[in-house]
C-alpha cells in the first residue's frame, strides 16, 4: 500500500532534506509540505493522511499541541516526531508517537524507522470503536456523542444527520469533513449519502441481477452500497475479522 504522508516543519531546508529521503522508500507517497501548525489543520480538513513527520518546535502553535488535536480528531494519524533537541523526545512521549528523529537525521537511522512504519501499516489495522467520544458542529454549538452509539450518518439536500441508538441530530460541516473525523473508529462511506460503521453492519445483500446492494445494520435499517463499493467494503469486513465463506 501507499502510505499517504505529510511533513510539518517551519525549517524549509529541513523539509527539502526529509523528501530527499523519503523519496528512497517507494511505499511512501508524500502528499503535502507546510510550515505551520494552520497549514497542516486546514489540509487535514480536506485530505486524508495515514502518517504525519511533525517538528516538536514550529512557528504558531508547538507540534505537541497539534499531536494531541490531531490525536482526538484524527486518530488514525501516525505521527513521527522530528526535532533538533532530543531533549523535547520526554515530552512527546506521552501521544504515543511511532518514533523520534533527532535533526540532522541520519539516513541509516531513518531506515530502521521506515522499516517500522512498513510493517505497522501492513498489518491489518484493528478500527478503534466502542467507547470514545467525539464533539460534532452542531446549531449554536458542539454535541459530544458516543462513537459506538452512532448507527449511520445520511447526507439529504444541505442536511447531514446523525443517527444514533438513542435519537438524531443535524451535523454541520460537510460528508467529506465528517467522513475523515471518522476515518480510523471503522466508519465506511457506503454511498454517497451514507456513511455506517462496519460494526453495525449485519448483513450486505444483492437484488436478484447484482446490480444492486443494500447493507442492512443492527437496528434493522437498510441502507444503500454502491455497486462498485462491495469489493471494498468485503476487503474492510476482512480486516475486522469478519470471515466470508
Amino acid at each position: 500500500m501507499q502510505i499517504r504522508t505529510m511533513i510539518v516543519d517551519d525549517d524549509q531546508q529541513a523539509i527539502d532534506l526529509l523528501t530527499a529521503d523519503l523519496a528512497s522508500f517507494p511505499f511512501i507517497s508524500l502528499i503535502n509540505t507546510v510550515n505551520s501548525g494552520k497549514s497542516a489543520l486546514d489540509f487535514l480538513r480536506t485530505e486524508k493522511i495515514d502518517l504525519l513527520f511533525l517538528d516538536i518546535e514550529i512557528g504558531d502553535i508547538t507540534g505537541l499541541e497539534l499531536a494531541g488535536h490531531i490525536q482526538s480528531v484524527y486518530p488514525h494519524i501516525k505521527i513521527i516526531f522530528v526535532t533538533g533537541h532530543a531533549g523535547f523526545a520526554l515530552d512527546g512521549y506521552d501521544y504515543r508517537p511511532l518514533d523520534f528523529l533527532i535533526k540532522p537525521i541520519n539516513f541509516f537511522r531513518m531506515e530502521k524507522t521506515m522499516t517500522a512504519v512498513q510493517t505497522i501499516f501492513q498489518e491489518p489495522q484493528k478500527s478503534t470503536i466502542p467507547d470514545h467520544k467525539i464533539g460534532m458542529k452542531v446549531s449554536g454549538g458542539i454535541r459530544i456523542v458516543n462513537v459506538s452509539d452512532i448507527l449511520y450518518i445520511e447526507k439529504s439536500g444541505r442536511k447531514i444527520s446523525i443517527v444514533t441508538s438513542n435519537d438524531s441530530f443535524i451535523s454541520g460541516g460537510s460528508m467529506k469533513e465528517i467522513e475523515m473525523m471518522f476515518d480510523g473508529y471503522g466508519f465506511y462511506r457506503a454511498h454517497q449519502s451514507f456513511i455506517v460503521p462496519l460494526h453495525h453492519i449485519i448483513s450486505v445483500q444483492s437484488d436478484s441481477t447484482a446490480r444492486s446492494y443494500t447493507i442492512e445494520l443492527s437496528n434493522g435499517q437498510k441502507i444503500p452500497l454502491s455497486r462498485n463499493k462491495y469489493s471494498e467494503l468485503q476487503t474492510l469486513l476482512e480486516a475486522e475479522g469478519i470471515q466470508i465463506v
